[in-house]
């Protein structure tokens, strides 16, 4: 009597508390999963790049949708109205514009895979022009802006040279007919626009589809049915609406390659011949004067220690031992900033950031998609650390961290050297991560961040939310991300057994 009172009242209360559990678990399970993809800063990065992965695996099936692009900035809206010159600023090698002729000879490996990398790489296509440079010849004390872009993004070029007042080093991934696409661009800009004189192009391409000028140079190239070996019509010096509308396809986008996003960062960097390099994305526009202020501002401490005087780098104590040999160990981050897409005018003084951070037409990158990504140590009193009137164009460290936890997610844009480790380039950018495993390097090696003030970057105009993301425009990063995921661990489980444990950089 007992145990059938037992059943009859007790079994249903444990089976349902059983199916409480169980849907708890499901409910909980899919809000970490959809936590996790809001998160990510990729979700609203325009699918540019959309498929063959390093190992050559092919995920054809998961196009990625078409991604509406909201802002109203043009790159290179300011060269409208404006006509190229009959004479180049820039200096072209291997008999471009006009032909590409090239040799096994000027091949280089990738930095990182070196020959056993599935890509190759041709350096100075274009080489900085020392005698044409418009700030004078580039000496060895400097600092490169090191880039890179794919053909339908070259315009965003002339937006940093106009900005950027040092060198820069632009790596292109130009598979195919991508290379003489690039090439047109390229011949068309450097006609227009005398800062194009301090600009340097690298090819990068997969050794299946080497870099050519037209189609009929390599038949695998050429497909009837495609535009991709036609180019675009140029009426002033200003984008052609081909580029900016998406109807010109690039050979890239019409074979599905994978964007091989940190083998053109390490390219990029690695041509530089500066003493400090600058790894940024080519829509990350730099504050007015950057370059020499923060020169001004290495020669300003250098001075100071050899006198014994460091009176104005008492912000924070380990500035005081920034000497020669320890500054191997420092790099010199740079705020990242978005602003409304109806801001035509970026802002390049950290006045005019501030204003419009006050009437909440500026965030902090990705502030509403990832906020871990971008929110750098110190944002508060660096945003409340207003530009001296006296001096508005001086940069001046504001305090030193290192990139630990709760910091670990921290995605820094920063000034360095090439002393710092090489980026994976077995990640594409379709995975995303892409950064990561060089951040953690950095973290076990014991590298302190300077966040500067009076320096910063700005993205294009267009501020993303989350509210435009849908699962459909992302669901085709899946395979992409699962790739990256093994392989990023695999990287990070070397890097422990090659270095000191160090329990504050986690993952």
């Amino acid at each position: 009597m007992r145990i059938y009172f037992f059943q009859r009242c007790f079994r249903p209360k444990i089976l349902g508390s059983l199916f409480f559990a169980f849907t708890c678990f499901t409910l909980l399970s899919e809000i970490f999963r959809w936590r996790n993809t809001w998160n990510s800063p990729s979700m609203l990065h325009s699918s540019r790049h959309n498929a063959v992965l390093p190992s050559g695996e092919r995920f054809t099936s998961r196009i990625p949708p078409q991604v509406p692009n909201h802002t109203t900035f043009v790159p290179g809206q300011f060269l409208r109205g404006m006509f190229p010159q009959n004479e180049s600023y820039c200096q072209f090698n291997y008999g471009a514009p006009e032909h590409f002729n090239w040799t096994d000879n000027y091949i280089a490996f990738s930095p990182e895979l070196g020959e056993m990398g599935p890509f190759r790489v041709i350096y100075n296509v274009i080489k900085v022009s020392d005698n044409m440079a418009s700030n004078g010849p580039v000496t060895k004390f400097g600092v490169t802006y090191c880039t890179h872009a794919t053909p339908e993004f070259l315009y965003h070029i002339v937006e940093v040279v106009q900005r950027w007042d040092g060198p820069v080093s632009l790596a292109v991934y130009a598979p195919c007919t991508d290379a003489g696409l690039s090439l047109k661009i390229m011949h068309h800009l450097c006609r227009c626009l005398p800062e194009m004189s301090r600009l340097s192009i690298h090819l990068i391409f997969p050794i299946t589809h080497p870099p050519v000028f037209t189609s009929t140079a390599f038949p695998s190239c050429y497909d009837s049915n495609s535009n991709v070996h036609q180019y675009p019509t140029f009426t002033d010096c200003s984008a052609p609406e081909a580029l900016l509308d998406g109807k010109l396809k690039t050979f890239r986008q019409r074979e599905g390659l994978t964007y091989p996003v940190n083998v053109a960062r390490n390219v990029a960097r690695k041509a530089a011949e500066t003493s400090h390099i600058l790894v940024s994305d080519v829509e990350l526009l730099p504050s007015r004067d950057l370059v020499s202020a923060f020169l001004s501002m290495l020669s300003r401490f250098q001075k100071q220690h050899a006198e014994g005087d460091e009176d104005d780098f008492d912000l924070n104590r380990p500035l005081s031992i920034m000497h020669e040999f320890h500054m191997k160990k420092y790099v010199f981050v740079l705020p990242v900033f978005e602003v409304d897409d109806r801001e035509s005018n970026v802002p390049s003084t950290k006045e005019e950031l501030l204003e419009l951070y006050t009437q909440n037409k500026a965030v902090y990158f990705h502030r509403w998609i990832c906020l871990h990504c971008q929110r750098f140590p110190g944002i508060q009193r660096w945003l409340q650390q207003k530009p001296s009137t006296e001096r508005p164009k001086v940069i001046q460290p504001l305090l030193v961290v290192r990139r630990e936890f709760p910091y670990h997610r921290w995605e820094p844009v920063y000034i360095g050297t090439n002393e710092e480790p090489l980026y994976s380039e077995q990640l594409t950018w379709e995975g995303q991560q892409d950064k990561m495993t060089q951040m953690n390097e950095m973290c076990l090696q014991g590298y302190r961040f300077v966040i500067l003030d009076g320096a910063f970057l700005v993205h294009v105009p267009g501020i993303k939310r989350r509210s435009e993301i849908t699962v459909d425009r992302t669901a085709w990063r899946r395979p992409y991300e699962h790739h990256n995921t093994k392989i990023y661990h695999s990287i990070t489980m070397k890097m422990m057994r090659k270095y000191r444990t160090n329990t504050r950089c986690k993952l």
